[in-house]
Parts: structure tokens; C-alpha cells; sequence
């Protein structure tokens, strides 16, 4: 039973001292989501990077839980999600922007902002789980009157007997994927809720939707 126990301990630490990067591409492929009707969306790019943290994208950790080895993001997060983001919105069928001002009245502009994107391990008996987490906010507006907020956060995990780079990167990729959906179709339910938002023909009208 002790060996069982110290086994991951062992592998823990033997590779805990070594810097890695991870890619923060989202990799899972498109969501296959239509519904965009050519709308216009104006979604700055990259998101505002708030993060805490912003020298790194996450740490390695030795078998006793401290600190040891740094991990870095190949492209910033805040630029790679956003443009992720924008991606999936144009095979919707959006007629998505990625700097200024909408051009019609009803055109939906988005300013995000990154307020976390981190990745660990979480040392367990006899397994350890990558978790990565990544947070943001999103502000919608329109000319017309538009204003609408929302922050995302998800977890992506990756559970294995030692904290290798394929491990992490697949931690990474899980959250990603997950970010990525989640904001792709709260930015689509918003337009079909309102589907005068980012019409061709400017339509004189008024909301306001607060999440």
C-alpha cells in the first residue's frame, strides 16, 4: 500500500522543477451553431487581460504542494480566446468586427475583459488532476440601448498518475473548449432574444437585458 502511495509522490516531484508552455488554442473543432443571419457584432479584440496573475499562466507543484516550476501560455489568453470567440461567431453567420464601432444603431459591440486563466495540479493519494480555470466578463451594448453583462467561469480537468506536459495541455484544452461554448451561446441567445440586434436594416427599438 506504501508503494502505491509514494509512486505519484516520486513522479510528482521528479518533474516538478522544469518549466513548461502550454498551447491556449481552442482545439475541439467548431460548434457547428447557425442562427447568425449576417447581424452585425463588433467584439473587441483581444479581451482586457485582468488577471491577477499575468507573468505566467500557471505553476508546477513537487510532492509536498509547494511551487516549483513556472508554465507560460505560447500566445496571451486574452488574445487567443477572444479571437476564438470571434471565429465560432462567424461560422454562426455573424458579421462579426474585431475593432471599433458598430455601424448601425442595433449593431452589438462586446468588450470582454480576462480575469482568470491558471493551471495547476491537485495532488491527490494516488492520482493528480491538472485543473485549469478560466474567467471572464463580457459587456454587450448597443446604440439603441443594449446593455447587458455576464461573467463566465470554468474548470477543465485532467486526472493522471503524474503531471506530465501532455497532461497539462489537456487541462488547458478542456477549459478552453468549455470557455469558448459558453460564451459563444450566451452571445447567441442574446441576438435571437433580440433579433433586431445587428440588423442590416436598422430598426428604431429599445432594450435593456442584464444577466
Amino acid at each position: 500500500m506504501r508503494y502505491f502511495l509514494i509512486f505519484p509522490f516520486l513522479l510528482l516531484t521528479a518533474c516538478a522543477f522544469t518549466d513548461i508552455t502550454v498551447d491556449t488554442a481552442d482545439t475541439s473543432g467548431s460548434l457547428h451553431i447557425s442562427g447568425g443571419e449576417n447581424r452585425e457584432i463588433v467584439l473587441l479584440v483581444p479581451y482586457d487581460d485582468e488577471r491577477n496573475i499575468q507573468n505566467r499562466c500557471g505553476m508546477k507543484k513537487n510532492g509536498y504542494n509547494m511551487d516549483t516550476a513556472d508554465v507560460f501560455c505560447s500566445t496571451p489568453p486574452a488574445q487567443q480566446l477572444a479571437e476564438a470567440v470571434a471565429e465560432e461567431l462567424r461560422n454562426a453567420g455573424f458579421n462579426v468586427r474585431t475593432q471599433g464601432e458598430a455601424s448601425k444603431a442595433s449593431g452589438v459591440k462586446i468588450q470582454g475583459a480576462l480575469l482568470k486563466f491558471f493551471v495547476e495540479p491537485v495532488i491527490g493519494f494516488t492520482t493528480v488532476s491538472m485543473e485549469t480555470d478560466i474567467s471572464v466578463h463580457l459587456i454587450a451594448t448597443s446604440n439603441n440601448g443594449l446593455n447587458a453583462e455576464r461573467t463566465f467561469f470554468v474548470k477543465g480537468v485532467q486526472s493522471a498518475m503524474v503531471a506530465t506536459k501532455s497532461n497539462f495541455q489537456g487541462s488547458v484544452n478542456n477549459a478552453t473548449a468549455q470557455i469558448v461554448k459558453q460564451i459563444v451561446t450566451a452571445i447567441i441567445t442574446l441576438m435571437n432574444r433580440y433579433p433586431e440586434l445587428g440588423q442590416i436594416s436598422p430598426i428604431d427599438f429599445k432594450y435593456y437585458a442584464y444577466n
